[in-house]
C-alpha cells in the first residue's frame, strides 16, 4: 500500500543494524528497555507540567480489524521473510498491536517535508544520531530502534499531533538486516510514507502519509486519541511475546519513582496507573526487589526533591581541585554540625558547583546535589543516581552501607554533559564517550567526581576514616578478599617459632589517594610478628561479576617496566611483583608501601589477603 523501499547502489558501502543487543541482553530485556526508552523521550518533548505515558494492547476484540491490519503490511511480509524474520507463524486472523502514547507533550516537532535538526527528522530520519542537548534525555539516537526490535515483523508506526498543528501525521518505519532479493542489496530501513521528489533519487523525500481516510482508520482500528491531544503515538504489530505487565510496571516504578514521585509524570500500563499518590503501593507488590525498605526511599525522595536551598551546604568550586569530596572541603562547623544531624537521621544536603568547559565556548557554571540520610531503622542502604528524571541503576555501589544516597541533577549545563556520557542504554556514566570528548575539555575528573560523590559523603559524614570498621569501606576503595573466612581443613603441625596473630585488631591500613593507595601498619602488627609477608592486589572496579578476574594488562601492570610507580618507605622489601599482584615482606615497624599511577578516572580496588609471618623468621 505505502512501502517503500529503494535497493542500495553497488557503489555504496553496506551497512547493519548492530545496536538491537543494547536493548535486549543478559543485563536488560525488551520489557525493561520499552518502557525506559518510550517513557524517557516522552519526558524530553514535555509541555505541561505532568506528563502521562500509556502502555496497552489493543486486539481483535477491541475492534482492530484484521482486513486493515494485513493491509498495512503489503509490501512489507517479503522483505521481512528475506531478513530471517520467522513471519510464517504470524496470525493475521488474530491481529495485536502494542500501542505507546504520550499526553501533555508537544509531538514531533519540526518540519514533515524536509530534513532539519527537528524531532521529526531526527525520529524518523536519522540513525545514531540526535540532536538532543541539556537536560534532555536520549543522546545516542538509537532508543527508537527498540521500537522495530520489539515487533516480530520488525516495524512500527507513529502517529504525532503537534501544538499548534491542525493537522495529524502518520508514517512507519521497517528495521530489517540487510538482504537480496532478484541479485538486488536492500538497507535495513524503509518507509510507510509517501514521497516527495519520487522521481529524483538525490531529493527524493519520506513524509507523512496524506491519505485523511487511511489516517482515519489508524485513529479508529488503533484507538488512538488524537484528534485533538498533542503528543505521539507509537503502534507495535505483533509485540515481542516477551512482553510482560507486571515486568513492565516493575521498570517503570525502578526507572522513574522520582518524576514520579515528584508529579512530573504519570504511567498507565493497561489499567494500572502509576501516579504519585500511589507508587508506593504499588512499588510494594510490583518492585519488591528494587528495596527492602520502599517507604523509607520514597519518603527520602521526597524529601530530597523539597529540600529548602537555604538549607543546602554550598561547597566552594576548589572542592573539584582534587577530584573528591572530602573534609577539607567544609568548615569545622559545617563537619561537626553535618555529621551531628547526619547520626540524628536527618537529610543532609549539599550543593556542588562544577565549572564545564565545552570547545569553542566559554566556561560554564553549573552544579548538582547530593543528599544522604541514616534511618535509624535501616537494614541495608541504597545510592541512586539521576539527570533529568532519569535513573541509571549501574552507577548503584552502596551495596552494605546502611545510608540512603541521592545523587541529583536538574541543571541543564550539567545534564547536557551527563547526557553525552552515558551509555546506550542509559544505565551508567562513562567517561569516554566521543561525545563527551568532542564536546568537553577534560571532563573526565568530573564525570568521576560525580560518579563518587554520594560514597565521598557518605565517607566524609559517617567519619569512616575513624570507625576502624573492617567493613565499612568493603565496595568504596578495597575488596576484602574471600580467603580470610575461615575453611575447614586438615590439621597441620603447628610451627612453633611463628607467635599467634592478635585478632580483631587489623594489623594493616589501606589509605587512597588521587591516583594510588598506601599500605602501612596498623595496631595488630607487631614487631614479633616480623619479618611479615603481605600480598597486595589491585584492580578497576567493573559493573559486574568479579574485577580482579576482570582484570587486563591493558588496564595497568607492576613490577620493572610497569605502567604505575612504587614506593616503600621504612624497612620493606618488594619480594615479587607481576601483572597486579605484589608480594612484600615487612622487616621492621613502622612502614608504608605506596603505589600512584593509576587512571583517576575508575574506581581502584584493593585487595589485602591475609598475610603471615615469613616462614625463615628467627
Amino acid at each position: 500500500m505505502k512501502w517503500r523501499f529503494s535497493p542500495i547502489p553497488s557503489e555504496f558501502v553496506e551497512t547493519e543494524i548492530t545496536q538491537r543487543d543494547h536493548f535486549n541482553n543478559d543485563e536488560v530485556n525488551l520489557s525493561e528497555t520499552i518502557v525506559r526508552e518510550a517513557v524517557q523521550n516522552s519526558l524530553d518533548a514535555a509541555r505541561d507540567k505532568t506528563i502521562t505515558v500509556s502502555f496497552s494492547m489493543v486486539k481483535k476484540k477491541d475492534g482492530l480489524d484484521p482486513v486493515f491490519f494485513k493491509s498495512i503490511f503489503e509490501g512489507q511480509l517479503e522483505q521481512a521473510k528475506h531478513s530471517d524474520l520467522n513471519i510464517d507463524e504470524l496470525d493475521f486472523e488474530n491481529p495485536c498491536a502494542l500501542i505507546i502514547e504520550d499526553f501533555g507533550t508537544e509531538g514531533l516537532t519540526g518540519n514533515v517535508s524536509e530534513k532539519d535538526s527537528g524531532n521529526f527528522s531526527d525520529f524518523w530520519r536519522r540513525h545514531g544520531k540526535s540532536h538532543k542537548s541539556g537536560s534532555k534525555r536520549g543522546r545516542w539516537g538509537l532508543g527508537k530502534l527498540v521500537y522495530s526490535t520489539s515487533s516480530q515483523a520488525g516495524l512500527f508506526f507513529g502517529v504525532t499531533k503537534r501544538d499548534g498543528d491542525s493537522q495529524v501525521h502518520l508514517m512507519g518505519q521497517t528495521v530489517l538486516n540487510s538482504r537480496i532479493i532478484n541479485d538486488k542489496l536492500y538497507p535495513p530501513h524503509a518507509f510507510f510514507a509517501d514521497y516527495l521528489n519520487e522521481d529524483d533519487p538525490h531529493k527524493r523525500m519520506p513524509i507523512p502519509v496524506q491519505d485523511r481516510n487511511l489516517i482515519a482508520s489508524f485513529l479508529r482500528n488503533f484507538r488512538l486519541d488524537r484528534e485533538d491531544k498533542s503528543g505521539l503515538s507509537i503502534i507495535i504489530p505483533f509485540p515481542d511475546e516477551s512482553f510482560e505487565k507486571d515486568k513492565m510496571v516493575g521498570v517503570a516504578i525502578e526507572n522513574y519513582f522520582y518524576p514520579i514521585i515528584t508529579g512530573q509524570l504519570i504511567i498507565k500500563i493497561d489499567e494500572i496507573e502509576i501516579n504519585d499518590g500511589n507508587i508506593k503501593e504499588l512499588a510494594v507488590t510490583y518492585a519488591q526487589d528494587m528495596f527492602p525498605h520502599i517507604e523509607l526511599l520514597f519518603e527520602f525522595i521526597e524529601e530530597a526533591y523539597k529540600f529548602l536551598p537555604e538549607s543546602l551546604l554550598k561547597i566552594d568550586p576548589s572542592w573539584i581541585s582534587d577530584g573528591l569530596l572530602d573534609e577539607k572541603d567544609f568548615s569545622e562547623q559545617e563537619l561537626l554540625d553535618a555529621r551531628a544531624r547526619y547520626n540524628s537521621g536527618e537529610t543532609v544536603g549539599v550543593e556542588l558547583p562544577v565549572e564545564l568547559r565545552k570547545r569553542d565556548k566559554r566556561p560554564e557554571k553549573s552544579y548538582f546535589r547530593v543528599f544522604i540520610k541514616k534511618p535509624s531503622d535501616l537494614a541495608k542502604g541504597m545510592d541512586i543516581y539521576v539527570r533529568g528524571g532519569l535513573t541509571l541503576p549501574g552507577e548503584s555501589k552502596f551495596k552494605e552501607r546502611k545510608a540512603l544516597g541521592a545523587m541529583i541533577a536538574e541543571d541543564e549545563y550539567i545534564c547536557d554533559m551527563l547526557g553525552d556520557a552515558e551509555n546506550a542504554a542509559h544505565t551508567q556514566w562513562t567517561m569516554r564517550t566521543e561525545k563527551l570528548s568532542k564536546n568537553y575539555i577534560a571532563p573526565g575528573p568530573i564525570v568521576g567526581a560525580i560518579k563518587k560523590s554520594i560514597l565521598s559523603l557518605y565517607k566524609v559524614l559517617a567519619d569512616v576514616a575513624d570507625e576502624r570498621d573492617e567493613n565499612a569501606l568493603l565496595n568504596f576503595f578495597w575488596y576484602k578478599d574471600p580467603e580470610v573466612q575461615k575453611k575447614k581443613s586438615k590439621k597441620t603441625k603447628k610451627i612453633p617459632d611463628v607467635p599467634p596473630i592478635p585478632k580483631g585488631i587489623p594489623k594493616l591500613k589501606l589509605t587512597k589517594s588521587a591516583n594510588g593507595f598506601s599500605v602501612s601498619n596498623a595496631g595488630g602488627l607487631t614487631e614479633d610478628l616480623l619479618p611479615f609477608e603481605q600480598k597486595v592486589r589491585a584492580a578497576y572496579d567493573s559493573v559486574k561479576g568479579n574485577p580482579f578476574n576482570k582484570y587486563s594488562p591493558l588496564d595497568f601492570t607492576v613490577g620493572q617496566g610497569g605502567s604505575v610507580d612504587t614506593k616503600t618507605e621504612g624497612d620493606v622489601t618488594i619480594v615479587e611483583a607481576s601483572k597486579n599482584e605484589w608480594k612484600v615482606r615487612i622487616n621492621s615497624l613502622p612502614f608504608r608501601f605506596s603505589v600512584s599511577g593509576f587512571d583517576s578516572n575508575r574506581d581502584l580496588i584493593v585487595r589485602l589477603p591475609e598475610g603471615k609471618p615469613h616462614a625463615e623468621k628467627a
